[in-house]
Order: C-alpha cells, then sequence, then structure tokens
C-alpha cells in the first residue's frame, strides 16, 4: 500500500506543493518524452500531482491521463487546469486501471515516497499497464541529508539504480538508458531517470509468479528474500539463481 503519512501530507500541503511544482520546468523529463514516448499514444502520468506533466503531455501529442493518490492535490489540478483528466490511482497497486492500456507510463517523484517492500509491486504494476512495445520513464530523487522520513512526513526511501533495473528487466521491461541529474533549485538533491521499453514477449505468467510469491512472502520473509524468491521464479532467470 502506499505510504499513509506521504499521502496525508500532500493532501495537507497541496496548495503549497501544487503552487511549487507548477513553478519547475522538468526540462531533462520533457527531453527523454520527447525522444522515447510514442507520439500520439495513450499515455499515463502515475503521480501527476498539480497536473502539470498531464497538460504538457496533451499539448505536445501526448493524449494523457493522470493518475494521483492524494485528493488534495487532484482538487489542485483540477482547478488549475480547466478539463484535465485525472484520476484516483496509487502505486504499487494501480487498482483499477487496466492491463495494457498505455503505450507511453510517466512516473516522476512517485517510487521514492513508496516503502522499499512495495518497490516489486510497483514494478509489476507499471509494467502491467504497459502495452507490449511500450515505453517507460520513471525518476526519482535521492533522499534528504537528514533521513528518509522528512520533517513533514513525507517518506523518502532510498533506491539504488542498480536495484531498480533488476526490478524492472525482472518484470519484463527492458532498460535502455539510465542517467543522474541535479535538482534545478536545490544543491545536493539528485534526481534519477530510467527509461525502459516492456518486451513483446507476454510476461503475464512471469508477473503472476512474482505476484504470488509477493502474497505468500510478504508475512514472513525479508524484503531481499521476497526479491530473490521472485526474480528465481521467473523462467529466464532461473538459471542464475
Amino acid at each position: 500500500m502506499p505510504d499513509p503519512q506521504t499521502i496525508r501530507a500532500y493532501d495537507e500541503l497541496a496548495r503549497q506543493q501544487a503552487e511549487f511544482q507548477r513553478n519547475q520546468r522538468p526540462e531533462s523529463i520533457y527531453r527523454l518524452i520527447t525522444a522515447f514516448f510514442h507520439h500520439g499514444r495513450p499515455t499515463a502520468d502515475i503521480g501527476s500531482g498539480s497536473g502539470r506533466d498531464v497538460i504538457w503531455l496533451n499539448q505536445h501529442g501526448y493524449p494523457a491521463t493522470g493518475f494521483e493518490p492524494s485528493l488534495g492535490m487532484i482538487n489542485e489540478a483540477r482547478a488549475a487546469y480547466a478539463g484535465i483528466n485525472v484520476q484516483p490511482a496509487a502505486l504499487p497497486d494501480l487498482a483499477g486501471v487496466e492491463d495494457a492500456s498505455f503505450d507511453n507510463v510517466l512516473c516522476v517523484a512517485v517510487l521514492m515516497h513508496l516503502p522499499a517492500a512495495e518497490l516489486i509491486s510497483a514494478a509489476v504494476n507499471l509494467a502491467r499497464i504497459l502495452r507490449p512495445g511500450g515505453r517507460f520513464i520513471v525518476s526519482y530523487r535521492t533522499p534528504p541529508p537528514d533521513g528518509e522520513r522528512a520533517p513533514d512526513g513525507r517518506l523518502y526511501t532510498t533506491i539504488p539504480p542498480a536495484r531498480l533495473t533488476l526490478l524492472l528487466e525482472s518484470v519484463g521491461i527492458r532498460v535502455l538508458l539510465v542517467e543522474e541529474v541535479p535538482d534545478q533549485s536545490r544543491p545536493g538533491i539528485q534526481w534519477i531517470n530510467v527509461v525502459g521499453e516492456r518486451g513483446e514477449r507476454d510476461t503475464a505468467r512471469d508477473l503472476e509468479r512474482i505476484e504470488a510469491v509477493l502474497a505468500h512472502d510478504r508475512k514472513t520473509a525479508t524484503y531481499k528474500l521476497a526479491l530473490l524468491r521472485a526474480l528465481c521464479a521467473c523462467p529466464q532467470l532461473r538459471q542464475s539463481c
């Protein structure tokens, strides 16, 4: 499940956060979208926040739907942008978002707000909503210097890029690019951008295996053990386990 403290913080600070986001222009993300996304194809913005990127996508030929867990942020997006399509949905499950429904999936400033144990399910469901051949861009930031929990309650999980690459590739997303860029206005903060593509091969059985292992192990095993068993359940990785 999403981190309750983080959702509550965004609800309480929705106006402030929406204004901050609208005043930022993530040029590195827009560059990647232009280079990698399928133009003119259905696009999901997971964790759409203020709605800034949903609007940019639509204006640049990527018909977009936003999905956001914070009702406060949804209200801010709808107030700022008439007619914006933003729906309530949250990682890791993305309940209500149909399988293979998008050719492009954008996920900016979301994964670091999930508990580490939920990253596997998040990868599974991000792959689930992508069509074969669909492209994926995820961007997340490093934690604040004083720890993984900010004073306002938001969670900032440390995610090594190598771990995320392994997770994505284990669920059928071939990683095309990994880059690190500095924050535009806050010294010391780095953003990790990852671009991937869902393989043409049907990964449904692998996803089912991973979900089944996680459902069984989450109550009794550590994150690393659950991940190891889930990856070993995938035929293409079994020889290396």
